[in-house]
C-alpha cells in the first residue's frame, strides 16, 4: 500500500491550466491556483497486482493565497479487491500540505517552490483492513520548473520521513509538450528509496491533459514500475477531472 499511498496522495496544483507536473502525474510542480482561486481534482485511481483500488472518488483540494501560496487537503473513501478476497471499503489515509512558490520564471529564469506535506490517518481501522499505511509521514519535497516554449519539464527530490520505518527520498522528473492549446503530453519518471538510495522503487508513467471547457480539464495517466526491490512491478493508472474556478 506504500505505493499507492505515494501515487494517490501527491500533491496536485498548476498555477497555468497545462502545468507539466500534478496529477495526473506523480511528480508535482510550483505551480500554484492564484490569489482566492480553487483547483480541485476529483479521480479514479487503480492499482495492480494481486489487488485494485479504488477511490470513489480521491478529493484534491487546492487555494491559493496570494500568488505563491497554497494550501492542500487531499482524501477520501476507499475500495480494495485483493485476490481471493472479497471487496472491502472504509476512509483512506488524508494529507494537509502547504506549497510556497519563492521564485517565479519571469524573474529568475525558472520556478521553484517547497510543499511541506504531513500524511495522517483519521481512523485506524483502515489502517488494519489494509486501506491506508500505518503511521504518520512527513514529506519536505522542492520542486523546479522551466518551460522552454511548448515543451516543459520539471524535477522533483525531498524527504519522507515516517513514525514507522525507514526514511526515505522520493525524486521524479517530468517533460510534457503541448501538442495543442488545449491538449497536454508529458511523460516521467518518478522513485523511492531508502536513504542510501538502496531498494529504490522506479515508475515509468505517460499522462495526458485534455481542457473541455475554461473550467474543466480531463486528465489521465497509466505507469508501471520498472524496478521493485519486492519485484512486484505494478500498474498503476489514474483517470479524473480538474475543477477551476
Amino acid at each position: 500500500m506504500r505505493r499507492l499511498a505515494i501515487a494517490v496522495f501527491a500533491a496536485c496544483a498548476a498555477r497555468a491550466a497545462f502545468g507539466q507536473g500534478g496529477p495526473p502525474m506523480i511528480t508535482d510542480d510550483p505551480g500554484t491556483p492564484g490569489p482566492g482561486k480553487w483547483e480541485n481534482n476529483i479521480a479514479i485511481f487503480e492499482h495492480r497486482p494481486h489487488e485494485t483500488a479504488y477511490d470513489l472518488p480521491a478529493i484534491d483540494l487546492n487555494y491559493g493565497v496570494g500568488e505563491h501560496i497554497q494550501l492542500t487537503l487531499q482524501g477520501g473513501p476507499v475500495l480494495l479487491k485483493r485476490s481471493g478476497h472479497g471487496l472491502i471499503g472504509g476512509l483512506g489515509g488524508t494529507e494537509a500540505a502547504v506549497k510556497w512558490r519563492f521564485l517565479d520564471e519571469e524573474k529568475s529564469g525558472f520556478d521553484a517552490s517547497m510543499f511541506p506535506r504531513v500524511l495522517f490517518n483519521i481512523t485506524q481501522s483502515s489502517v488494519r483492513r489494509g486501506l491506508a499505511e500505518d503511521g504518520t509521514r512527513f514529506q519536505i519535497p522542492f520542486q523546479v520548473a522551466k518551460a522552454f516554449g511548448r515543451f516543459h519539464t520539471d524535477a522533483e527530490f525531498g524527504p519522507l520521513a515516517s513514525t514507522l520505518g525507514r526514511s526515505e527520498w522520493i525524486y521524479g522528473i517530468v517533460g510534457g509538450v503541448e501538442l495543442a492549446k488545449t491538449t497536454m503530453l508529458m511523460a516521467e519518471l518518478h522513485g523511492t528509496s531508502r536513504m542510501n538510495f538502496t531498494r529504490d522503487i522506479l515508475t515509468v508513467n505517460v499522462g495526458l491533459r485534455r481542457q473541455l471547457t475554461e473550467a474543466r480539464i480531463l486528465i489521465a495517466s497509466i505507469g508501471h514500475e520498472l524496478r521493485d526491490p519486492d519485484h512486484a512491478r505494478s500498474f498503476i493508472g489514474y483517470l479524473g477531472v480538474q475543477l477551476l474556478y
